[in-house]
């Protein structure tokens, strides 16, 4: 995905060079995301309460430091200045992650992943922020989505690498300090990737206009006007803000327990399991750059309408599915529609305000991660007080009500953005 070829016209030379060292910090990611659950379930004995606190202290830190870091990200000199920072916390935070396994503490546990939210935080905030400067309005979606395909490329080399060690060392020994020790190697990633960002990625390279051509801020000003926060463009954002925390917590409230309920009503082989479900989140991100290229052809409305229905479909289809393979085809679309969801939503918050995009997009982290706060927390209860079907219900219903209060955004917001939509604007001169 990575090596397609550049075009002016749609990204700054150094994007795709930029995105390249993104791959060292996602090293980490699925290893640790699909790791932690099961050991504090089967090693730690959590209950599905105490999972959901778990991946809840994750989420509370993005929530904590999201917000905080859109401020600096707009009074920073420097945003790679905060990327090397997230990555450096991300690092020690796996450190933390990997002394909790082998000393079986839940709470230490909770300490290390509240820390690497908190981190991912300062770290995707700015470089969210660069993404949207160097990128044409038109090709956001995209950019966006060659963002998460250069995670998904990390998450699959650190799946296969974590997987594989753990394993192998398996069947040696069952020293946690032995067969985990591919997190520290994570944390190791992170350092590295955070200084190779800061050292090589020219921030004040900007995609200027649809031409092509690029502007350095220090000479030359960005002239588009920026636009007043009217009474339109505030009410439409509460909206966005609304659907955005709703749209998390439908996709959290399952999602901590996808392996457990496939573990113990689906399949009982843990690594039968654990291929099964790789594929799906792996291949659903690589495909982002081409689900983006779809969706910034699309109206918002009529792509939020419909990955909404289709998300609601194969929820249920997902918890009825009674063999593992066919679950993990099911995770694999039901994935790819998060996934396209989400490229829509990030796309709407980088075009509000050029001014202050950093606060934009990290209000709209806050409202996100608040949302996957709550969403594992109520799939927790709902999970252990009515059974393990009902967060899958529960996401259901999230899911369609999305519908009408996206209709509003579109309504009041869409039409006074900073940046518009050339689909919008095509449609308003045919008219004329």
């Amino acid at each position: 995905m990575l090596k397609r070829e550049n075009d002016s016209t749609r990204f700054t030379p150094d994007f795709n060079d930029m995105l390249k060292i993104v791959i060292l910090n996602s090293l980490g990611f699925f290893f640790i995301g699909f790791l932690v659950p099961i050991i504090a379930r089967y090693s730690m004995v959590a209950t599905a309460i105490q999972i959901s606190l778990i991946v809840s202290f994750q989420v509370l830190g993005r929530t904590v430091s999201g917000t905080l870091t859109g401020f600096l990200t707009d009074r920073a000199t420097s945003r790679k200045k905060l990327v090397l920072i997230g990555s450096i916390g991300r690092g020690i935070s796996y450190f933390i992650i990997y002394t909790a396994i082998i000393l079986n503490s839940l709470i230490l546990l909770g300490i290390g992943t509240f820390i690497l939210g908190f981190m991912a935080g300062v770290f995707w905030v700015p470089f969210n922020t660069l993404v949207a400067e160097k990128s044409n309005k038109d090709n956001r979606s995209e950019a966006y989505g060659k963002k998460n395909s250069a995670n998904a490329i990390g998450q699959m080399i650190g799946g296969v690498i974590g997987f594989i060690l753990l394993m192998i060392l398996s069947f040696f020994t069952s020293n946690p300090f032995l067969i985990y020790a591919s997190i520290p190697m994570f944390g190791i990633a992170n350092f590295y990737a955070g200084f190779k960002f800061n050292r090589e990625v020219d921030e004040s390279i900007k995609f200027d206009d649809p031409s092509g051509n690029l502007t350095n801020p220090l000479i030359k000003k960005n002239k588009e006007k920026h636009p007043k926060f009217a009474g339109p463009i505030i009410l439409g954002s509460f909206f966005l803000m609304s659907v955005l925390f709703l749209s998390n917590i439908n996709g959290s409230i399952a999602k901590p327990f996808l392996n457990i309920y496939a573990i113990e009503y689906i399949e009982s082989n843990v690594q039968l399991v654990t291929w099964a479900y790789l594929p799906a989140g792996i291949v659903a991100t690589l495909l982002a750059p081409k689900l983006g290229i779809i969706v910034d052809k699309f109206r918002p409305a009529l792509g939020i309408t419909i990955t909404s229905l289709l998300g609601a479909m194969v929820t249920w289809l997902l918890v009825n599915a009674a063999n593992i393979w066919v679950f993990s085809f099911l995770l694999l679309i039901d994935m790819t529609i998060m996934i396209a969801s989400g490229l829509i939503f990030q796309n709407l918050l980088s075009r509000i305000s050029l001014k202050n995009r950093g606060k934009i997009l990290g209000s709209g982290e806050f409202f996100q991660f608040l949302g996957s706060v709550i969403g594992p927390i109520l799939g927790g209860v709902v999970w252990d007080f009515y059974g393990p079907s009902y967060p899958f219900i529960i996401s259901i219903f999230v899911e369609l009500s999305l519908i009408p209060l996206y209709l509003v955004v579109v309504y009041y917001l869409i039409p006074n953005l900073a940046e518009t939509y050339s689909i919008e604007n095509e449609k308003k001169s045919s008219e004329n």
